[in-house]
């Protein structure tokens, strides 16, 4: 039997974040965005375990570098945060003030970004399904609107010569490359259709054509399908001035990946590398092809991207607690935690690093060992993490799992237990910017008839 090692406590270095440069590695350290003198425990009790943890310096350090590493000469770079990524609004104010622009896919989405104080012209409105009304006032607003099909592409037709006003159009198009291509959304370029689009939109008197969109998949971990869809766009746009059109944006949406491990089924063959500047590549292929072609752009194109995991992954920690410990026949050391993937659904695609919590360290001490991390659902599939390198756990052992940002809380589930509170380091102190909820808040829409209570009925 391998022999283990022993347990040794990591070392906490403060936070140091250092100007960045265009394609410069990426230097700022998320092992750790507590500070010692926090402490965990503290939290825990103010605030109930489990906890979501945002650090308001790391969300804007790496806002920063994605910026800067797209940032090129001769052309303009638009970053437009993916609000389903992680729509909590004090995490998209943050990002506001950075001067992020704000991509929405529904009327949900595009309301919390004008009550956040973002002009319509500011927002990119994605999306297979936007009701005639969210058209109509995207259109008023003028907001960018990538369009998805053919019916929408009559529908904001018609919103655009009701109002008078022109409507400030993109083509989503997609294109066929490998085994998981997304051809649900967009025009076929393969096809024509994409073209036929064209053709239609220069024959409209209220549309105004900007530009090309394509968004072909998440968490990409080879840059080149961004090379592809480049060319793509090269040649739209070459088809749009033939018919008198004058594109000015390429929009290469998001799927960048962050620094998360896939499981080993969804990555690349041989495993992928998301360390130093892990996006100076994806960078390099985008803005060499489009400033190569930047005069079918009018001279200075707007290079669009609607990053979120990239930008918003590595802020997040959540902080769960051990409630029971086991020995399961077969498998060795194993816990349950009380979150489980109805709260960490990214759980089934990534192996987060999770570690005990820096203050806590020094109360239990041994051999690593491995274990099986679950949550607490009634279901088998609620797997945190597998055979993962720990010392001997606890009951109220506090466990830290990282890069937690994207996805985990816009598609948490309020199922068996309510789902947990937000809090946000700032320069200011730490900031609650969710409560946790109550049972009251998971039933609050519900109502049970008259005929089916009982008589000692309290609602």
């Amino acid at each position: 039997m391998k022999q283990l090692r022993p347990y040794e406590s990591p070392t906490l270095q403060p936070l140091t974040i250092t100007a960045l440069g265009k394609h410069q590695a990426f230097g700022v350290s998320v092992s750790s965005v507590f500070d010692e003198p926090l402490g965990i425990k503290p939290l825990l009790e103010e605030f109930g375990s489990p906890l979501f943890v945002v650090s308001e310096k790391v969300l804007r350090a790496q806002y920063r570098w994605f910026r800067d590493t797209f940032t090129a000469s001769g052309a303009d770079t638009c970053i437009a945060y993916s609000y389903k990524t992680n729509y909590l609004p004090a995490v998209c104010a943050a990002l506001h003030q950075e001067g992020a622009w704000a991509e929405v896919v529904s009327g949900m989405e595009y309301e919390l970004a004008r009550e956040l104080g973002v002009s319509g012209a500011q927002i990119v409105f994605n999306g297979p399904y936007k009701q005639p009304h969210e058209l109509q006032r995207a259109v008023a607003e003028g907001a960018q609107i990538n369009i998805d099909g053919f019916d929408e592409l009559k529908a904001v037709s018609e919103v655009a010569d009701s109002l008078g006003k022109p409507a400030l159009v993109g083509v989503r198009f997609n294109f066929r490359h490998g085994e998981s291509t997304w051809t649900k959304f967009g025009f076929n370029v393969e096809n024509g259709d994409c073209q036929k689009a064209l053709a239609q939109i220069a024959r409209s008197k209220h549309l105004q054509l900007q530009g090309f969109h394509n968004h072909s998949g998440t968490f990409q971990v080879d840059p080149r399908i961004y090379g592809r869809a480049a060319a793509v766009m090269v040649q739209l746009a070459k088809r749009a001035r033939d018919l008198g059109m004058k594109p000015r944006i390429a929009d290469f949406g998001g799927g960048f990946p962050s620094s998360n491990q896939l499981k080993p089924h969804f990555d690349a063959p041989g495993g992928s590398i998301m360390h130093g500047n892990r996006l100076a590549p994806y960078a390099e292929i985008i803005l060499n092809k489009i400033c190569q072609a930047k005069e079918l752009f009018g001279g200075r194109p707007q290079v669009t991207l609607e990053p979120g995991r990239a930008i918003v992954d590595e802020a997040v920690q959540l902080i769960a607690t051990v409630v029971a410990t086991k020995d399961i026949p077969g498998q060795g050391a194993a816990v349950v935690i009380d979150a489980g993937v109805n709260i960490l659904p990214t759980a089934y695609w990534y192996d987060h690093e999770v570690d005990v919590a820096p203050d806590t360290r020094s109360l239990r001490s041994g051999m690593l060992q491995p274990v099986n991390i679950y949550g607490p659902m009634c279901m088998q599939i609620d797997v945190i993490r597998e055979r993962v390198m720990l010392p001997p756990l606890w009951i109220g052992a506090p466990l830290v799992f990282t890069n937690v940002g994207a996805y985990c809380l816009t598609q948490s589930m309020q199922f068996i237990q309510p789902r947990p509170a937000v809090v946000m380091l700032t320069a200011h102190g730490t900031e609650l910017i969710r409560r946790r909820e109550t049972r009251a808040d998971i039933f609050a829409l519900d109502r049970v008839p008259k005929a089916l209570r009982l008589r000692n009925h309290a609602v």
